[in-house]
């Protein structure tokens, strides 16, 4: 995969120094390997979409809480339950979320645990994803790979990408006294890596090689598959944290390939030399466990740490003892995976050192079935085998430090259904239909709260960089984020603007449950999103005092608006699309007006932040120099951010046009009084 280096503060893949950053997915048989042919690319945009957190890099065994371990509930087919266990015995679920971090499930409601035990439980209407045993499954010889499980009874399910990511939840738990770990995980001895650790310690730059197989490349971390959460495989998760940790440049590169072995490590070792590595990490022995013998394994390993060191002489190595394959796969001989730990363990002395995998696997699997902890169902971790991976690796190149606080966590997202299953879709007419708003509280809130618009053209939803992403970010200033998921138009304009009417008195209506301030609430959109927002800030009423439901007396204007490269016309300069699908194909001139916000400022419209690229083909910035002309002629108290480049999108939600409207719009809060100034600062 490729190596990630920092820009502004995020991570990019484009400083790229190896060229074989494919996965290829590959079927052992005994001595041989069969290549599927099938190859994924890592997907360059996801370092844009991952965000380092310290929290996730601490180890498991470290501290009382669990963040994000993966389980994969299994349904009794009878009964309707399905169940599935943790590591460690319960003390109190935190976070039960899809492994995309997309949604978050509700205690009592989808799951249920007892104290002290292991197991969590899904009642039979649970909306949280669970499977029966048949589902991971196949009939004989109906996949690409022959995958025979050893009760002979079909082949085991095989995922080429994130098919068991998408089946798996994540659980954040606290938990009672643990298993006695300090037998099995590792532990930081400086003198086992004296050099790298003192690089390290001075701030100095560190090289760091990975050659390893499949595993190494990536696969299944969700960012090599180009899916949320985006996680970077465990070698980026590891220059990530050391770099976080030691403030200092940590340079990898990967040559790995996948379905490869010892052997063929050994033809190259021009490629771990190029780069003039401090340290490498040799991870090989899921496909030497066709058949090779440990004392090969053990033989091949040695050859090629002296090969580097008579390059390098001062090299330094970490040999990693593989993640178990799965038990039930007949073509694994997983005997040998515990032969070729001790192996390794024999070459280990001060230079070299062992993270073991294959230990913390194996009691990985007295509480979990591997279908909880595979990304491939054979012989691949996901994305927490990868940070368990990432976890193992640091802790012997970094002190153990204090536990994270789980004090400060932010409460967990909330869901809420706008209209209760019965949604206006004009003045007069109702549906059997509904839509959402997620409701993403900070750790510690300033009482100001914003209702966020994703962009899509009037057509779709993007919800992850201009929605659930946004909110996080303003959570780290305070602010409660409220992602609403409004419903398309399809012929009924004024769906949008009903449901952006809705989420504002809604959220007026739980200020007090949500800790927000009912004078604090602001609206903000993206592209098309902006139009809606950009409409509900010129749009608005104070609500109907004598209202049955208590959501309908509360105002449906917000306090203020921030507008990023948003349509505001639907006149000369619109987005074409974003009208067709909003107002439809011939709209009368009258519609046409309403809709054209710029036209529609008054002396109670509230305060508004806009942004927008000079160079944003797709929706010009008249739009929004139109709407800022009219707010400055009725003295609105309104902010213009001409950026100079970026187009439509600012390059993706990264770099310095993004940072900047994030970075001024925060500063215009904090001006309004709407944010403490401390809030508004990085």
């Amino acid at each position: 995969m490729n190596s990630p280096h920092r820009i502004n503060g995020r991570f990019s893949f484009s400083a790229f120094k190896v060229n074989r950053s494919r996965c290829v997915c590959a079927v052992l048989t005994v001595g041989v390997l069969l290549l599927s042919g099938i190859t994924f690319a890592a997907d360059p945009d996801a370092a844009a979409n991952w965000k380092y957190q310290p929290e996730l890099l601490q180890p498991f065994w470290q501290g009382d809480t669990v963040r994000g371990e993966s389980v994969l509930f299994i349904k009794d087919p009878q009964t309707g339950e399905a169940k599935a266990s943790v590591l460690f015995p319960v003390g109190k679920v935190l976070k039960v979320t899809n492994s995309a971090g997309t949604v978050t499930y509700e205690a009592g409601r989808d799951y249920r645990w007892k104290p002290g035990t292991h197991e969590i439980i899904l009642p039979a209407d649970s909306r949280i994803n669970s499977q029966t045993p048949a589902d991971l499954r196949r009939p004989d010889d109906s996949q690409r790979h022959k995958l025979t499980h050893r009760d002979g009874n079909g082949e085991i399910f095989f995922g080429g990408k994130l098919e068991y990511h998408n089946m798996q939840t994540c659980v954040t738990y606290t938990h009672h006294a643990p298993v006695d770990w300090q037998k099995i995980v590792p532990t930081f001895d400086e003198k086992m890596l004296p050099r790298t650790i003192s690089k390290l310690r001075q701030n100095k730059p560190v090289s760091i090689v990975l050659m390893g197989d499949s595993i190494s490349t990536g696969c299944n971390a969700s960012g090599w598959a180009g899916a949320a959460p985006f996680q970077p495989a465990f070698l980026e998760l590891l220059q990530q944290h050391l770099e976080h940790l030691y403030k200092t440049k940590v340079n990898v590169t990967n040559p790995s390939v996948g379905g490869k072995d010892t052997r063929w490590a050994l033809t190259e070792v021009d490629q771990v030399v190029e780069p003039k590595p401090d340290l490498v990490i040799i991870a090989f022995g899921m496909n030497d466990s066709a058949g090779r013998s440990a004392k090969e394994y053990q033989a091949n390993t040695k050859a090629l740490m002296e090969e580097v060191r008579k390059k390098l002489p001062e090299t330094e190595f970490i040999l990693v003892a593989p993640m178990l394959g799965n038990k039930d796969w007949v073509r694994l001989k997983h005997e040998l995976f515990p032969q070729y730990r001790d192996a390794l363990a024999e070459l280990c002395k001060p230079g070299v050192a062992l993270a073991d995998m294959t230990s913390i696997w194996t009691e990985f699997l007295k509480e979990k079935q591997d279908w909880d902890l595979t990304g491939n169902g054979v012989n691949h971790p996901n994305d927490f085998g990868h940070r368990v991976y990432a976890q193992v690796l640091s802790a012997l190149l970094v002190p153990p430090t204090v536990s994270v606080s789980t004090v400060a966590e932010s409460p967990a997202p909330e869901e809420l259904m706008l209209w209760n299953g019965h949604a206006p879709i004009d003045k007069e007419h109702f549906k059997k239909e509904d839509t959402k708003i997620t409701v993403h509280r900070p750790a510690k809130g300033n009482g100001a709260a914003i209702v966020i618009c994703p962009g899509g053209g009037y057509q779709r939803l993007v919800t992850g960089g201009e929605g659930h992403g946004i909110a996080k970010w303003l959570n780290q200033h305070g602010i409660t984020g409220i992602v609403l998921e409004y419903r398309m138009p399809h012929g009924r304009t004024y769906v949008p603007l009903m449901d952006a009417q809705r989420a504002i008195r809604m959220v007026r209506a739980n200020a007090k449950r949500w800790d927000i301030d009912p004078d604090r609430i602001g609206i903000m959109g993206f592209s098309a999103g902006g139009h809606l927002a950009s409409t509900a800030a010129t749009h608005f009423d104070k609500g109907n005092p004598q209202a049955k439901e208590l959501i309908d007396r509360e105002s449906s204007r917000p306090d203020f608006a921030i507008l990023v490269y948003p349509v505001v016309t639907m006149g000369e300069s619109t987005h074409g699309g974003s009208r067709k699908n909003l107002l439809g194909t011939n709209p009368t001139p009258e519609l046409v007006k309403l809709f054209s916000n710029e036209k529609q400022v008054t002396k109670q419209t509230p305060p508004i932040f806009l942004a927008h690229a000079v160079d944003d083909k797709p929706v010009p910035i008249k739009n929004s120099q139109d709407l800022y002309a009219a707010l400055q002629s009725q003295k609105i108290p309104s902010k213009l951010l001409e950026l100079p480049s970026g187009g439509h999108g600012l390059n993706g939600y990264k770099g310095p046009m993004w940072d900047a409207w994030q970075k001024q719009s925060l500063e215009w809060l904090a001006k309004l009084k709407i944010i403490p100034e401390q809030d508004a600062k990085d």
